[in-house]
């Protein structure tokens, strides 16, 4: 084998003592994007391999196995790597040849702008898409994914926007809204165990386990010592904690704990088009006011951006006026018509998060004990119920849908893990004001005023984060797309 060193973009016994910060940077990212393109060609070979047959070449019976041998890798991980290999590249099987079932996900790999576990993320949605989706749809929903990976996007956000994607593809393609089941699945089973503890295992479904996550989140969070020492429990001891002590709130009928400056309380998000529906069908009795718990006033937003008086504003044909991508797109469209319909619906949301039907999103939207919330077509809050007239209550839950958790690029923290920053400090006269307040989890928020990360507020109304020189020279914004993984401007 020769000398490889000349490809090498460092030499390997460089001093990384005596180099600057910048060539710190710069020297990873070369190296980093130098595996990736590596992965990609050994990808290419293993393709190869499969194309001309592991047994008639070199006595294997599989892939897997021969690359097993070959690079002294795991058989789980051969499996891993052929699969990329097979997905992202032309192959023959038998003597059939086989276009890449992820052609754009290869490309991007081969380029070095996603790495292995984007890829996985990228072939798992693509894996889980409904039969029904057409070839040319299928290669425009790759893509997206593709360019949300190397936006750059964490691979965690990558997994989450498949998962989003999906349930819109179901809605589409599948069972549009399935019905609400008569009964809840709930299961709970436990044992005593001999030395006294008590062991259990059970399902809930979406309401109730968002309730439970909801209540146990503030009492599960790390709690330092007196003396200012980091909280030694692991999550799974932290998580057993809080629901001890859940438990004994609920005993003692005390009031729950708050959590970012609010008592805990279940939030479901909805579009105005799902909120109302079809008025022909299902009737109309609301009076001049919204559904329970919205105080709507009679009022909506039309497309023009008028605003639309009277009982019925917002119903029936009109109510569709400014939520865009709420219904399937017509038939004969263009692929990226039928695209930018799946992409842009808006899916009911428990907390933000957790998909529930639009049946049960509205059953929802009754329950005093849930606070519901109407968006347009953009993601803006059209209405906010609220259970008290406290304007930093109000402000926390107008933050909570806009920012749906940290800011920060690829951050996975939740809003109710966050704390609200000031863009223009405070101190600096900056005002408590939504359009100079963003979501911060502790990390972060502390990295914001500690490093040369900046945020700034866009044209959209929503925070951006500003990277420092010496990771991208030209500052380009960069934004969190793990709670909003498909930009509605930037969606096809």
């Amino acid at each position: 084998m020769g000398d490889t060193t000349t490809s090498f973009p460092v030499p390997p016994d460089t001093d990384w003592s005596r180099v600057d910060r910048s060539v710190l940077v710069e020297s990873l990212r070369e190296l980093e994007l130098l595996i990736r393109r590596a992965q990609a060609a050994q990808g290419a070979i293993l393709a190869e391999v499969q194309s001309r047959g592991p047994h008639p070449t070199f006595g294997y019976s599989s892939v897997e196995a021969w690359l097993k041998d070959v690079v002294q890798c795991s058989r789980a991980n051969g499996r891993q790597r052929v699969r990329r290999a097979l997905a992202c590249n032309d192959h023959t099987e038998g003597t059939q040849r086989l276009p890449a079932s992820a052609p754009a996900t290869g490309e991007a790999f081969a380029r070095g702008e996603i790495n292995t576990a984007h890829v996985d993320s990228i072939l798992q949605t693509l894996s889980e898409m409904p039969g029904a989706v057409p070839d040319e749809d299928r290669t425009v929903y790759e893509k997206i994914l593709v360019e949300l990976a190397a936006e750059p996007a964490s691979p965690m956000s990558v997994t989450k926007a498949g998962r989003h994607l999906l349930r819109r593809l179901e809605q589409e393609y599948l069972d549009p809204d399935p019905p609400v089941p008569s009964r809840p699945e709930r299961e709970l089973h436990w044992s005593w165990s001999v030395d006294g503890r008590l062991h259990f295992t059970g399902i809930l479904d979406a309401v109730s386990g968002a309730q439970l996550e909801k209540l146990l989140s503030p009492l599960a969070k790390p709690r330092p010592g007196e003396n200012g020492e980091r909280d030694a429990r692991t999550a799974s001891q932290r998580n057993g904690d809080a629901l001890a002590e859940l438990l004994d709130h609920a005993q003692r009928a005390a009031k729950l704990p708050t959590e970012a400056g609010e008592r805990t309380a279940l939030m479901v998000t909805m579009s105005l088009h799902d909120l109302y529906g079809d008025s022909s069908s299902n009737g109309c009795d609301c009076g001049t006011a919204g559904p329970t718990g919205f105080g709507f006033s009679g009022t909506s937003a039309t497309g023009d951006g008028t605003a639309e008086s009277g009982p019925h504003a917002g119903h029936g044909g009109n109510a569709t006026g400014d939520v865009t991508g709420t219904g399937a797109a017509e038939p004969g469209g263009s692929v990226y018509d039928r695209v930018r319909a799946v992409v842009d619906r808006q899916l009911p949301l428990l907390n933000g998060d957790i998909p529930i039907s639009v049946e049960e999103a509205r059953l929802l939207a009754c329950d005093a004990r849930i606070m519901p919330a109407v968006l347009g077509s953009r993601g803006e809050v059209l209405d906010l119920g609220r259970e008290q007239r406290l304007a930093n209550t109000a402000q926390r839950r107008a933050l909570a849908l806009r920012d749906k958790g940290c800011v920060f690029p690829s951050c996975t923290r939740p809003a109710n893990w966050t704390e609200a920053h000031h863009i223009r400090g405070w101190i600096d006269l900056g005002p408590t004001d939504l359009d100079n307040l963003a979501l911060l989890c502790g990390m972060h928020h502390r990295l914001i005023h500690t490093s040369d990360w900046t945020i700034r507020m866009a044209a959209d109304g929503k925070p951006e984060c500003i990277p420092p020189k010496w990771i991208d020279r030209h500052q380009r914004p960069r934004r969190n797309r793990t709670f909003d993984p498909y930009p509605a401007d930037n969606a096809a």
